[in-house]
């Protein structure tokens, strides 16, 4: 009898080590989920997009999206260029001025690395200044990028790129696959007429590169 109780305790000891263990796992578990969900949580663009929405009547087709790493403010062209244009409007100036100023104040873009990237639509533009869309996307970034200096943002922080009509907001097909026309198309060239200021975590230090051919 007595040793019918010792195999019932020991079957119980052995059970209660197996529920501990299962709960560190649990806990472990929890840990490395809250780990991942902080690591992935996306960049605070909050400052930003409470000026937008207390002035939404001056920034109207104006976009403000954020992902783990950046803050990317949608700029449409029509509202900075004249067509097939790269000076910036005067007309604009007093938009810009107040948002770049925005962006100069606010403590979660003080050390924010900027990209100012141009994008064009799909018509093909051939000029002696313009050979095509690259050079018209090109010039419209930096020329926005020159602003953005001649306003105080500093030359280290400010980069630019160039990708023509080659990464449209807004596809130039439809669901089945047939090429827009009439006002869908004027519709998705204009929204895919545009520049983008990116703002960017600046990395923590600096990335080290392997020399892969010696010269």
């Amino acid at each position: 009898m007595m040793q019918g109780i010792k195999k019932a305790r020991g079957g119980g000891d052995s059970e209660g080590w197996i529920t501990t263990f299962s709960d560190l796992m649990a806990l472990l578990f929890c840990f490395f989920v809250l780990l991942t969900t902080l690591s992935t949580a996306p960049k605070a663009c909050q400052g930003l997009a409470d000026y937008f929405e207390l002035n939404s009547h001056l920034y109207k087709n104006f976009q403000l999206r954020n992902s783990k790493l950046e803050c990317v403010i949608t700029l449409p062209s029509d509202f900075l260029f004249l067509s097939g244009e790269d000076k910036l409007q005067k007309a604009a100036l007093p938009r810009l001025r107040p948002l770049f100023a925005t962006i100069k104040d606010l403590d979660e873009h003080k050390n924010d690395l900027i990209i100012v990237e141009g994008h064009t639509d799909n018509v093909p533009i051939k000029s002696r200044r313009f050979p095509s869309n690259w050079e018209l996307s090109s010039a419209r970034a930096t020329n926005m990028a020159t602003y953005m200096k001649s306003l105080g943002f500093p030359e280290d922080r400010l980069s630019v790129r160039a990708f023509a009509e080659h990464r449209p907001a807004v596809a130039y097909m439809d669901d089945m696959g047939k090429t827009l026309s009439g006002a869908s198309l004027v519709t998705a060239r204009r929204a895919n007429r545009r520049v983008e200021i990116i703002l960017v975590n600046p990395p923590t230090k600096k990335e080290e590169y392997g020399l892969l051919f010696p010269h």
